[in-house]
């Protein structure tokens, strides 16, 4: 092995005054910077969680009241039973005194069995009525708690084709309502 010449002594200590500088770099500082960016990172996200939460605390009042006035008002918008049979006969007791003041018939009113969703009842109801009637009757649907959801309405009016002037005209209609099972109060 030749000896280096001084340049290439200087040259070869450079290289590992620079390795050594990139390992002290690379091995160190990056790391440590890297570190405290993160942390710096994380302290932002947890300050903005942290009022994230103080606001959510300070609107429990807010919620409360407003899950109060869900609770006083849940009746207006289920059939409040404690069995779901019971609720169906509370829509049909309604159907058949609702279209009785209206001055309607009822032929058939029926529960639909299957066809209702996961907690709802479903009725549906063949009565005759006038046109005055049905219109007073679906408006009493639409503004008389429990608030129903009507979701099949068909008319015959055969009657008055044949006479050519107004006649009771069959109706078949089908409401369903959510339930909540429950003792009512």
């Amino acid at each position: 092995m030749r000896q280096l010449a001084q340049r290439e002594r200087r040259l070869v200590a450079l290289g590992i005054l620079f390795a050594l500088v990139g390992v002290v770099v690379l091995g160190l500082i990056v790391p440590v910077v890297g570190g405290m960016a993160a942390r710096a990172l994380e302290r932002s996200d947890l300050r903005e969680t942290y009022v994230r939460n103080q606001r959510v605390l300070a609107g429990i009042p807010v919620f409360r009241a407003q899950a109060m006035q869900q609770k006083a008002t849940a009746s207006q918008y289920a059939v409040v039973a404690p069995t779901e049979a019971l609720a169906a006969e509370m829509l049909k007791q309604r159907l058949n005194r609702m279209t009785n003041e209206e001055g309607g018939t009822v032929q058939t009113i029926s529960e639909v069995q299957g066809d209702a969703p996961e907690g709802w009842v479903k009725v549906r109801a063949d009565v005759t009525l006038s046109i005055a009637q049905l219109y007073k009757s679906l408006a009493r649907l639409e503004s008389e708690a429990p608030y129903v959801v009507v979701g099949y309405l068909s008319v015959a009016a055969d009657r008055a084709a044949k006479t050519g002037h107004a006649a009771p005209m069959d109706v078949r209609i089908e409401i369903s309502a959510p339930v909540r099972v429950g003792e009512p109060t």
